[in-house]
């Protein structure tokens, strides 16, 4: 919570000054809460055994003792994190908590543009200035390896993939506003509007008693049951299970001269360094469906729980604390979401968040134990 505080502050004091700057410092603050994840979940390692054994299995005699690197879980993790982020709308909330902090330390009068590089030119040049400073990184570390170089080429990672999201949502919203002012224009025209308008009035029923539509009602059971799962995927992801699984061949080296070779070059770094990175979504998707339906139910309802469990303690603590003035309850509403999060968000807090952590391992490990039973059978069948 410290990073991202002035992590964001960072970002809006140099945002002001300079866009692109502001957007690379913002996919930090994302990415210092990718860090902390990686963390929590590296201190759990030593306690899940089936885990570390199909690590050491897949590395063939390598010293598990060492330690995989903080900032490679990380790399390895981050596209499918900024993906999440995005999907769930936690993009969106941390673009706007960034908003209303430059709008509130901007001089009154001053015209504030903090997404100036949202124009299609500007979102290519500072993904193409990102890929370069990447690049020579990476030449960099591979001349002489150090920390530095590693920590650099993971933040131009999740600058290039945070702006580049966040471009396409913004594009899509407009897109999505361009279509319905086609379709307002065409209700327009419609004769019979007047007529259907007054029929609905005649059967308005308040919001509040309505029920909601069966469709509705599995996609918001979809959804409610997805979020877990997505983030058991990442678990697996943060813990290396990929590593069970075969590399992806990498693309055929060219002996093309000219600029198709430049072409086919580019292409391969571009793919190269993240091919590795999809299939493990996919291999890890497969362990936590091979869990059995009874395990993943379990899971979803207990991981639903604890959200539910905070509120209640929300509920608790407001009865018990009683009433006070705005200050007072401001002093202790912040406290009270350090531990369980705040009252409309309880997907935070240091307590709550550590609870969800450990579940997640948990489940995780039951999942490798059970896919490794599951061959063990198949094996003895043969």
């Amino acid at each position: 919570m410290i990073a991202h505080d002035l992590l964001l502050q960072g970002a809006v004091t140099i945002g002001l000054q300079f866009p692109l700057g502001g957007m690379v410092m913002l996919s930090l603050v994302i990415l210092a809460k990718l860090t902390v994840l990686v963390m929590m979940f590296v201190v759990l390692r030593p306690h899940m055994p089936a885990v570390a054994a199909l690590r050491q299995q897949a590395k063939k005699g390598v010293d598990e003792t060492k330690r995989e690197p903080i900032l490679a879980i990380t790399a390895a993790a981050i596209l499918p994190f900024f993906a999440y982020y995005a999907a769930w709308g936690f993009l969106g909330d941390t673009v706007r908590e960034y908003s209303r902090m430059a709008l509130a330390q901007a001089e009154l009068g001053k015209s504030v543009d903090i997404f100036a590089i949202l124009q299609s030119s500007g979102v290519v040049l500072s993904i193409v200035i990102c890929w370069l400073v990447r690049f020579a990184a990476k030449r960099l570390n591979a001349r002489a390896s150090h920390p530095y170089w590693r920590l650099l080429i993971v933040a131009t990672d999740a600058a290039w993939v945070f702006i580049g999201l966040y471009a396409l949502g913004v594009w899509k919203d407009q897109f999505i506003r361009w279509l319905g002012a086609g379709a307002a224009l065409q209700l327009s025209l419609d004769l019979f509007a007047p007529v259907t308008s007054a029929a609905a009035a005649g059967q308005f029923v308040p919001v509040e008693f309505r029920p909601l539509p069966f469709g509705e009602q599995l996609q918001n059971l979809f959804f409610f049951a997805l979020l877990p799962i997505v983030w058991l995927v990442m678990a697996a992801i943060i813990n290396g299970y990929e590593l069970s699984a075969p590399a992806a061949p990498g693309p055929a080296l060219s002996r093309t001269t000219s600029w198709q070779k430049w072409l086919k070059d580019f292409a391969t770094h571009f793919v190269g360094g993240y091919r590795s990175r999809y299939s493990p979504v996919w291999t890890c998707l497969k362990l936590t469906l091979s869990a059995g339906l009874a395990t993943l139910v379990t899971f979803v309802i207990a991981y639903q729980a604890i959200s539910w469990i905070g509120a209640w303690m929300w509920y608790g603590l407001t009865r018990l604390i009683g009433a006070h003035d705005l200050a007072t309850w401001q002093i202790f509403a912040d406290t009270i979401s350090l531990f369980i999060g705040s009252p409309s968000e309880l997907d935070g807090g240091i307590l709550l968040d550590a609870v969800r952590v450990a579940l997640l391992a948990a489940v995780l490990e039951t999942a490798v134990v059970m896919a490794g039973e599951a061959r063990g059978v198949r094996s003895a069948a043969r």
